[in-house]
């Protein structure tokens, strides 16, 4: 797992709110971690995985009660990194959320990821309440027991 950490790759990027009361965030896209968050614990006291990482596709929905569905193609560290593949053999979600004490990170089970970097889970968190500027991380916990990001929801604007 050591090896996975140092090849795990962070990515930037924020959930979207949706006008539906019942959801918490809906995002249709997702930033993998590249440059100075490879490695850099974020704005959200994650850390970023330890190499570039790219993404074809990525989706999900995170519900006022904590459900959870997400679906990601293509999460892999690039063959330009020197893999060409996804190391990781599971992939978890962290919702991230804003409270008035401070930020609460929130680690889904794991689930399995195939060679290719495709993964689609549904699973739930137990949501701090409130839970504001919700984020979410796709990316695996290291055998230290470290969570890790790969790739981040990416925020679009809630008219």
């Amino acid at each position: 797992m050591a090896a996975i950490g140092a090849l795990s790759i962070v990515s930037a990027g924020t959930a979207t709110a949706s006008a539906d009361e019942g959801t918490l965030i809906e995002f249709d896209s997702m930033t993998p971690v590249t440059g100075s968050a490879v490695g850099t614990v974020n704005d959200r006291n994650i850390r970023g995985g330890g190499f570039p990482w790219a993404i074809t596709e990525g989706s999900g929905e995170v519900d006022r009660q904590g459900n959870v569905e997400i679906e990601v193609t293509g999460l892999i560290i690039p063959a330009s990194a020197g893999f060409g593949f996804n190391p990781a053999p599971k992939f978890q979600a962290v919702v991230s959320c804003l409270t008035p004490s401070g930020i609460v990170n929130v680690k889904s089970a794991a689930f399995p990821a195939s060679r290719a970097g495709d993964s689609a889970f549904e699973t739930s968190v137990d949501l701090p309440h409130p839970c504001k500027s919700p984020e979410v991380f796709v990316g695996t916990t290291l055998a230290s027991g470290v969570f890790v990001w790969f790739a981040r929801s990416n925020a679009e604007a809630d008219d």
